[in-house]
């Protein structure tokens, strides 16, 4: 854990208001906690800006992620809460039905967010998307589906990422059928065996890929070149061995609205 030594300091009433108003007790706990991230962003040390979001479907339906929750696509809980975690550029990848996306969020001026969009012919493997989207990478970045919905404290990941110099860092959550997912062996903060979808009696553990992972720009030059409907997670074993595979656990809210199972 990092040190942290105790400091005061004399602000301005207007900018106490506005520090305020950025505390909601999850991503930013209190005032501290905002300065803190305030700073960091300053520096341009340790700060996360853009997430790229897979947002693919069916062509016979409507996409996952247009899916209402309370009254709300999922899609757009999940750009709120990115938002509220300082994530104001993000990139979506659509296919099928995009054009339901594309009415609905425009480019993300009601979220006062930037939002792009890539739109696949049709549907790649994670690969193919991330390949797609090289061009407009210009830093880390967190992918994820736009299929769950999740409350990440994404600058405290992005802590693990950087002390371990991972590639890749995955969001780990719990789960008791581990047989739909990606299920890690960890040790400390790092993965050293992943397993997608295995049997109860191969499964290493109950911690599964929750969908949410910062990356560095660098995994774009691994991507293999001759086959775009290939996962990501079929390079995740070379990076195991690497050393290069981080693991982040969390208790938060995670549900997958593709099967309906959801975290706390």
């Amino acid at each position: 854990m990092t040190n942290k030594e105790h400091i005061s300091i004399t602000l301005d009433e207007n900018l106490i208001r506005w520090l305020d108003k950025r505390v909601n007790g999850y991503s930013i706990k209190n005032r501290s906690h905002a300065i803190e991230k305030l700073l960091l962003k300053a520096m341009n040390e340790e700060c996360l800006n853009q997430a790229v979001i897979l947002c693919g479907g069916n062509k016979d339906e409507t996409p996952k992620a247009m899916t209402l929750i309370d009254k709300k696509p999922a899609l757009e809980h999940t750009i709120e809460y990115l938002k509220k975690q300082d994530i104001t550029d993000i990139i979506l990848i659509v296919n099928y039905n995009y054009d339901k996306i594309i009415s609905y969020f425009g480019k993300g001026t009601k979220y006062d967010i930037n939002i792009r969009y890539i739109i696949e012919d049709e549907p790649l493997g994670t690969v193919g998307f991330l390949k797609s989207a090289k061009g407009m990478i210009n830093n880390t970045f967190m992918l994820l589906y736009g299929d769950i919905l999740f409350n990440v404290d994404v600058n405290d990941m992005l802590k693990v990422h950087r002390n371990h110099k991972a590639t890749v860092t995955m969001a780990l959550t719990t789960s008791t059928d581990t047989s739909s997912y990606g299920v890690v062996k960890l040790k400390g903060e790092k993965i050293t065996k992943f397993i997608e979808k295995p049997s109860a009696e191969e499964s290493p553990s109950h911690l599964i890929n929750a969908g949410l992972f910062i990356i560095e720009p660098r995994l774009l030059e691994l991507l293999p070149h001759e086959d775009n409907k290939i996962m990501l997670e079929n390079i995740f074993t070379n990076l195991c061995n690497e050393g290069k595979l981080a693991g982040y656990v969390y208790d938060g809210r995670w549900t997958h609205i593709g099967n309906g199972n959801g975290g706390n």
